[in-house]
């Protein structure tokens, strides 16, 4: 941004008309919610209403006579201020002289930019309005595990991802980037989960609980569901229902997974996986209408946004199948890779599904041949998973609706790779 100073008799009446209206409409923007704080509480205040918007429209006008009035006008605020707080005879906070100082610049940058002082005007004012959800929020509601996880994601993101190195270190994979953010989205899909746990009643733990295992491993989620069955624990029913919802995470973290690796592949299997999660959304909703929450369902006081030891293992996991996957095609060509993919596929589809869009474009018919054999292998190993572990009933309400999505999406996709 230019700051250069705006000399007067270079703006027209009615631009410099505009200029003052925008600074006055900022500083009463702000002054209106600082004067009915002040009314509420019922406390002191260091500026009100009229004090707001004059001290915008003297930020525009300083300004308009150059950067040195301008920073004069500044230091003068900046002086006011700074009386303000040393007079106070004790601590209410700082935000209203924060505030003071902030509607000053948000008047000099009306000379320049009045969306953008309008937008920090009403984004001042909302933050000053959410005091009372802001503070019980981080004192109430985020519990110290969650703060420390939050700083943990906030670090891989804002710091770790900028850091580290976008390059492969063997062909088209083993790239440090790629595997710091798989790792990050992980951890970012489990973090919304929780926070859906925690949002919503406790009458839809058996769903969130399953979708937010699915995350982690979609196949071992139906496992343990039908193990449950097994014994006794639970309805053959609502445990397919449950089931059925993981596999939605399946696909979620696929898209994930995928995008973070070629966004070409990603528009490709977006629609027939869209297709197949509503699929499957609405027979799990049909088969967990009537589920109860388990008896003893508890909610957790200090429970963890993700599980960063689980999120590096199925980040290295899906790393290493990767890398397998192209190591047998070096080795046996075409042949390879097709095996290789049908062999992970029986475990996890992500790194199955990574390990072929890395290799080329949705032109590559070998490729579309990988995917689509990948993905038929991968259903048909959770059918199966879910008879040995949940027995014929749990199967019964399993098994049609995980191979109806399945062949739903494979048929869309081949449909749209034909085209």
């Amino acid at each position: 941004m230019d700051f250069s100073a705006v000399p007067m008799n270079d703006s027209s009446f009615q631009e410099l008309l505009t200029i003052l209206t925008s600074a006055l409409g900022c500083g009463l923007l702000i002054g209106l919610e600082r004067e009915r704080h002040k009314q509420r509480e019922q406390q002191p205040s260091f500026a009100g209403l009229r004090s707001f918007a004059i001290c915008a429209l003297l930020g525009a006008i300083c300004f308009l006579f150059g950067i040195i009035t301008g920073l004069v006008g500044a230091l003068i605020i900046g002086g006011m201020v700074i009386s303000s707080i040393r007079n106070q005879p004790d601590d209410p906070g700082i935000t209203t002289e924060l505030a003071f100082v902030m509607a000053y610049f948000i008047g000099a940058i009306c000379l320049w930019n009045i969306p953008l002082a309008a937008g920090l005007a009403v984004l001042i004012t909302v933050i000053l309005m959410a005091k009372h959800s802001m503070h019980n929020i981080a004192g109430k509601w985020i519990t110290e595990a969650e703060f420390r996880d939050g700083l943990l994601l906030l670090a891989l993101v804002l710091i770790g991802l900028p850091l580290t190195p976008d390059t492969p270190l063997w062909g088209k994979v083993l790239n440090p980037y790629l595997i710091l953010k798989l790792l990050t989205l992980i951890l970012v899909v489990q973090a919304l989960a929780h926070i859906a746990k925690r949002l919503l009643s406790t009458k839809n733990a058996l769903m969130l609980s399953s979708i937010a295992s699915g995350f982690v491993s979609s196949t071992a989620t139906v496992a343990q569901l039908g193990l449950q069955v097994r014994k006794g624990e639970m309805d053959a029913r609502s445990n397919a229902g449950a089931a059925l919802m993981s596999c939605i995470s399946t696909l979620v973290l696929l898209f994930i997974v995928v995008g973070g690796v070629s966004f070409s592949w990603l528009k490709i299997i977006l629609l027939p996986s869209l297709v197949a999660m509503a699929i499957l959304a609405a027979c799990a909703f049909l088969l967990l209408r009537k589920a109860k929450p388990p008896e003893n369902c508890e909610k957790e006081e200090d429970s963890r946004m993700f599980s960063l030891k689980e999120a590096v293992i199925i980040a290295v996991t899906l790393t290493l199948i990767q890398a397998a996957i192209y190591g047998l095609e070096l080795l046996l060509g075409d042949a390879g890779l097709l095996a290789g993919t049908l062999l992970a596929s029986l475990f996890e589809i992500h790194a199955a599904m990574a390990s072929v869009v890395i290799q080329g474009d949705p032109s590559n018919t070998r490729l579309i041949q990988a995917l689509l054999i990948g993905l038929a292998a991968h259903a048909l190993a959770k059918s199966v998973n879910s008879g040995l572990s949940g027995g014929f009933k749990y199967a019964m309400y399993f098994v049609p609706v995980q191979i109806l999505h399945m062949a739903v999406l494979i048929g869309i996709l081949w449909w749209t790779l034909k085209l």
